[in-house]
């Protein structure tokens, strides 16, 4: 089996912090694959110390999203690159893949949280500080597949512990790390809707209007 999990687990102070490992989304047999929780534990007992589940369970944060209770049964939405951790702060940045399958989510109408969604959670116990999805829906194989990038950075004169986020699409989500404000306006904007019989669309998406698309490597502007 060709494992989604592939980055090395994060290690800090005494917590172990590691995704689930599944069959990859373009690949399982179903829909129903394994769930992509992300799990830490103790370095020194084993101890599991949290779980933070990326599709909602009834009664959490975001389960209404996947509509017609289609959280119970999709999977994936898993975490397969690196965890980025503020040691300082304590907290712990994760970046979601898409659920199953990658390229079609018919059988998940809505939009899908955390799925393609930038998590932050406490590091002593795992609970959601803020989060960010970058594609709603994911049917284009958009998952997050870069680590987290911790900066400290002045827009504006203004000083932002800031967490940048590159995407497959040529875009970087930046985000003050501490409340998830973006450091730039990220516009909701329609797009066209698609006419695969069955699937289900979001009629707007994410758009961040800094820095420049394709011009993410170069360091950040002031302006």
């Amino acid at each position: 089996m060709k494992s989604a999990s592939i980055a090395t687990p994060t290690v800090v102070k005494d917590v172990v912090i590691v995704g689930s490992s599944f069959k990859e989304g373009t690949q399982p047999v179903t829909h129903n694959n394994t769930k992509g929780l992300v799990r830490a534990f103790d370095v020194k007992t084993g101890k599991k110390l949290w779980q933070f589940n990326t599709i909602p369970r009834p009664g959490e944060f975001g389960y209404d999203t996947w509509l017609k209770d289609s959280a119970e049964d999709n999977g994936n939405t898993g975490v397969w690159t690196q965890i980025t951790v503020d040691e300082e702060l304590g907290l712990v940045y994760l970046p979601v893949e898409d659920p199953t399958s990658d390229q079609y989510g018919g059988h998940r109408p809505g939009n899908n949280l955390f799925a393609d969604s930038l998590v932050c959670v406490d590091l002593k116990t795992g609970q959601r500080k803020w989060h960010y999805q970058v594609a709603h829906h994911p049917i284009w194989d958009y998952d997050l597949s870069s680590a987290p990038l911790l900066a400290d950075i002045n827009v504006n004169g203004k000083a932002i512990k800031a967490v940048a986020l590159p995407s497959k699409e040529a875009f970087l989500y930046v985000f003050d790390r501490v409340t998830g404000q973006p450091v730039w306006p990220i516009e909701e904007r329609p797009v066209p809707q698609g006419d695969v019989p069955g699937e289900w669309y979001s009629p707007t998406q994410p758009f961040p209007t800094k820095p420049p698309r394709m011009r993410a490597r170069r360091s950040l502007s002031t302006n």
